[in-house]
């Protein structure tokens, strides 16, 4: 039996280190403090993490946009006023956009499992489900216009670079409907789905 490791001396430490380094607090045993109320409390808070790097993926996303496309102040603000008015997981697609530039995108914040460079298979599963769904619409979203480009929007760190080159190089369906964009190339096929990589707004 191997007694080397314990769940609950893991689990103390991983949030000790974590708590430690996001608020730069001095070591201690945090984790020996959260009662039932402090953890549910906590569990609550964190729920809304990926909501929060959604939306400043997204609003760095259309910083991308804004400059790509020669957008004036006006029309990316009003698209920003929608995508922060938008309520989390709500139908529809991350960004739909009808003016000057018809585009819509999905904003993926994936980070591949355990610190690895490839993707878990829900992870694959819901890359592959959003590319279809740039491409044949969805049931509950408004119509797409027929010229308007399509993206997925990425993390641009690392692992998530190494994680969607094999994606790519395994599935040849991705390698047809999909196409990472190079540095300073401008999209203009909307029968296709654009990979881009972003930083997060503000």
């Amino acid at each position: 039996m191997n007694t080397g490791y314990r769940k609950d001396d893991e689990l103390r430490r991983r949030i000790n280190a974590f708590l430690q380094h996001a608020f730069d607090l001095p070591e201690s045993d945090y984790y020996a403090r959260l009662d039932l109320k402090a953890m549910l409390g906590l569990k609550s808070a964190l729920s809304d993490i990926n909501n929060a790097v959604t939306m400043r993926l997204t609003l760095g996303f259309l910083d991308w946009a804004c400059e790509t496309f020669a957008m004036d102040a006006v029309s990316i603000s009003k698209i920003r006023e929608t995508v922060l008015r938008s309520k989390p997981s709500s139908n529809g697609y991350d960004i739909h956009c009808t003016s000057p530039v018809p585009f819509v995108a999905e904003v993926k914040c994936n980070v591949p499992i355990n610190g690895g460079t490839k993707y878990g298979a829900a992870q694959k599963g819901g890359i592959l489900k959003d590319i279809d769904s740039l491409l044949q619409g969805k049931s509950k979203a408004s119509g797409i216009d027929q010229a308007a480009l399509k993206f997925m929007v990425f993390l641009d760190v690392p692992e998530v670079r190494a994680a969607n080159e094999h994606l790519v190089a395994s599935n040849s369906k991705m390698s047809k409907a999909f196409q990472f964009l190079g540095p300073g190339e401008v999209p203009n096929n909307p029968v296709v789905v654009y990979g881009v990589y972003s930083v997060l707004g503000s």
